[in-house]
């Protein structure tokens, strides 16, 4: 079952978690750690995703998202290790962008459970929206910092959230596709032992007699030709005695 389990989700799942205790315990005094802790994670993250794209390049309706997952989260990584000052500045919104691209690839995960006709699919759809819906308002944040709310408490909860919605739900596709290719698997197998037999090959014509003139012509002895002899032609008689006189 393990290689159905996503490395990159598992790996954001955890760094979520992490990232969301830590916001709600040390929120001031751990937040440039967090920026380096953050970046180092979401840029190993996008290189992960960048490489099961390329695994599975054309394939599944989640191909899409996982690169342009995988592109954000790289960049993003990049740039949170290169310019850690300028990133707290809006670090509920970047917590946000990476919410919101979390719930879009489960989105695309659920699609491919429900073509596959698995079981409670809606559930894994319902709670991507609910993951959209709060990674916009956690990226739309800015707008709620004159009404006295502590963007970091509202980060490190969401984040938490989050984490342990995205672990719940891969491991949860994880085993369903593992069963529904069980079960694939099982009924080929009863289709293959369902199969009628082949018929066994009829056997090949004796090959023709040949006909019964040729069998004669071949069954007669040889007979020679007679030679032909030329005799030469007996002399005229000489006429006799009487008839003379």
């Amino acid at each position: 079952m393990l290689r159905y389990v996503k490395s990159g989700m598992m790996l954001m799942s955890i760094a979520y978690i992490v990232l969301g205790l830590m916001l709600l315990i040390m929120p001031e005094t751990s937040l440039l750690w967090i920026c380096y802790a953050f970046g180092v994670v979401v840029l190993i993250t996008g290189i992960v995703c960048l490489i099961q794209y390329a695994r599975i390049r054309g394939t599944g309706f989640t191909a899409p998202f996982m690169l342009v997952g995988g592109v954000i989260t790289a960049g993003l990584g990049i740039f949170t290790l290169a310019k850690p000052q300028v990133v707290t500045s809006f670090l509920p919104v970047v917590f946000g962008i990476f919410i919101v691209v979390d719930g879009l690839s489960r989105i695309g995960t659920a699609i491919d459970l429900a073509k596959r006709k698995g079981q409670k699919w809606w559930v894994v759809l319902l709670l991507s929206i609910v993951s959209l819906l709060c990674g916009a308002l956690l990226a739309c944040s800015q707008l709620l910092n004159n009404r006295n709310v502590d963007l970091l408490l509202l980060s490190g909860i969401f984040l938490l959230a989050e984490g342990i919605l995205n672990l719940c739900c891969t491991i949860y596709i994880a085993m369903e596709f593992h069963a529904l290719d069980r079960l694939d698997a099982a009924k080929a197998e009863m289709e293959t032992a369902a199969a009628p037999e082949p018929s066994p090959e009829a056997p090949s014509p004796a090959p023709a007699e040949p006909a019964a003139e040729e069998s004669a012509e071949t069954d007669l002895p040889d007979v020679p030709a007679p030679e032909l002899t030329t005799e030469p032609p007996e002399p005229d008689q000489e006429p006799t005695a009487d008839a003379a006189t």
